[in-house]
């Protein structure tokens, strides 16, 4: 049992005990009033702070989620913004090279050339774009820079590594050989011959028939391989009627040469038409000539166009871990051993980023919710990029002298070439099929973002009924204890002036 003092000296034990504690708790309150917090550890939130520790987690888990969200939505608008320039500058090249652009100039180049050497490095700048040091086009290596400069491209190094010019340079000679695509042209009496070399090999033209709507000339075709074509003069043609011969060229197209036979008081060009002799061995000998003329001819254009073609092609589809093809040499025009990959070392990789197997939107996820993965990556060297890059550079790099009989014949062939490439057809990657990836992976970030706004806002709603005091109930709450804290000094103020003689 406890004795409670109630004499004349018990305010000096009680009264202090009490202003300490009302005094605490009005310094508390006005805590409270200033930051609108209930308390400043979770330990002074009572029962509540498992569900404040609990809501604080998952807002922290959103909050990164959304901060993620948030850079990946700078650095996908960046990249479709990048395809569709790219999509853009492939179109006006496309529309640059229509038929019949060519326009003889003192430089060899014509003015879709200049634009194309202009869309090039522009691609270049798009594909190389970076956001605080990281770059959007190199894959997983996002560190690293994923392509060369447009000079070391085009020229190399003047060290020993080959640039693009050098790699078609080598393919030309490899496909012209001796000057006839690598064919041989002869034959004598009544007949004309056409023949591939013995050795076989992967370079020039390739036979791939002969036939004629003339009774007088019998061609007879050889698969082989080697092919051969041979033609039988038994005849004279007449006026008009043709010999027609089908070569395969290196970049995967067909050629029909057409030979039509003329009588001598006509005219006709000497690599399209052969003149009937006196006899058949007149006739025969007038068309073996125009059978080596007319090789000559679409070796100097069509078999070049499809050389620089197939080079250019090879050097864009080379990476770190597949250098690009070249052909075995020097000794180029007599190579017969198949293109193998170069170098390092003596060939410029145009593309220097992550070249994995998989999909290029793999390289880069974003996580965007629990279990939700976004796929926002992109390489340089993605199809796409690959034949754009291509065209312009070949445009930009090949020249068409004035002064060549050939060179409109030959700026047409590669034209038709790059046209056709522009258009992507077929199974070749598209680059609205990168543009719609990449507007996938915005729809499903923007999903969720939406999603964990609409989710946050509940749980900070929650957490400030939790966390969270009312101005004005606080303010009622401080009213209170100062009033109470200034009767408290009032009554002890009396009570310590209390004394026998004052209070009789």
């Amino acid at each position: 049992m406890t004795i409670t003092t109630h004499g004349t000296g018990a305010y000096r034990t009680a009264r202090p005990n009490e202003f300490v504690s009302t005094r605490s708790q009005f310094e508390d309150l006005q805590r409270q009033l200033s930051t609108g917090k209930r308390s400043e550890t979770y330990g002074d939130l009572g029962i509540e702070r498992r569900a404040s520790l609990d809501l604080n987690a998952k807002v922290a888990s959103i909050d990164s989620w959304l901060q993620g969200v948030k850079l990946a939505e700078v650095n996908l608008s960046l990249s479709v913004q990048a395809v569709e320039n790219f999509a853009t500058l492939t179109n006006e090249t496309k529309n640059d090279v229509r038929s019949n652009s060519y326009t003889p100039s003192a430089s060899g180049r014509s003015a879709p050339q200049v634009l194309a050497e202009e869309k090039f490095k522009q691609t270049l700048d798009l594909l190389s774009a970076d956001v605080n040091g990281r770059y959007l086009f190199s894959g997983r290596t996002s560190d690293i820079a994923p392509t060369v400069g447009y000079s070391l491209i085009i020229e190399g190094d003047g060290a020993g590594r080959a640039g693009l010019k050098q790699l078609i340079s080598e393919r030309k000679q490899a496909d012209l050989g001796s000057g006839l695509g690598r064919l041989t042209a002869g034959g004598a009496g009544t007949s004309a011959t056409i023949a591939e070399e013995a050795t076989l090999h992967s370079y020039g033209f390739k036979l791939a028939g002969a036939t004629t709507n003339s009774t007088a000339l019998v061609p007879t075709y050889t698969a082989g391989p080697p092919a051969d074509i041979a033609v039988n003069v038994a005849g004279q043609p007449l006026p008009g009627e043709n010999l027609r011969i089908v070569v395969d060229l290196p970049d995967g197209t067909q050629e029909e040469i057409v030979l039509t036979a003329r009588s001598e008081s006509s005219n006709g060009s000497a690599s399209e038409t052969f003149v009937i002799g006196a006899d058949v061995n007149a006739t025969a000998a007038n068309l073996r000539a125009t059978i080596t003329a007319a090789l000559t001819k679409e070796a100097q254009t069509t078999l070049s166009a499809a050389s620089a073609s197939v080079a250019a092609k090879n050097f864009f589809d080379g990476s770190l871990s597949n250098p690009p093809l070249r052909v075995p040499g020097p000794g180029f025009d007599t190579a017969t051993a198949a293109p193998a990959a170069g170098t390092a070392a003596n060939t410029v990789i145009w593309y220097q980023g992550d070249d994995s197997a998989g999909s290029a939107r793999a390289t880069t996820t974003v996580q965007v919710d629990q279990s939700q993965l976004v796929a926002t990556g992109a390489r340089a060297n993605e199809e796409s990029f690959r034949v754009g890059l291509a065209q312009f550079a070949v445009l930009a790099v090949e020249t068409f002298p004035a002064t060549d009989a050939n060179s409109q014949a030959r700026y047409e062939a590669l034209t038709d070439r790059v046209r056709e490439a522009l258009g992507f057809g077929g199974a070749v990657q598209k680059p609205s099929e990168i543009i719609t990836e990449f507007g996938t992976a915005q729809t499903a970030i923007a999903q969720a973002k939406e999603r964990h706004g609409a989710t946050k806002n509940y749980l900070d709603t929650t957490l400030a009924g939790i966390e969270n005091v009312t101005t004005e109930e606080v303010a009622t709450q401080i009213l209170a204890v100062q009033n109470r804290l200034n009767a408290s000094y009032e009554v002890t103020s009396i009570l310590s002036k209390l004394s026998l003689t004052n209070y009789l």
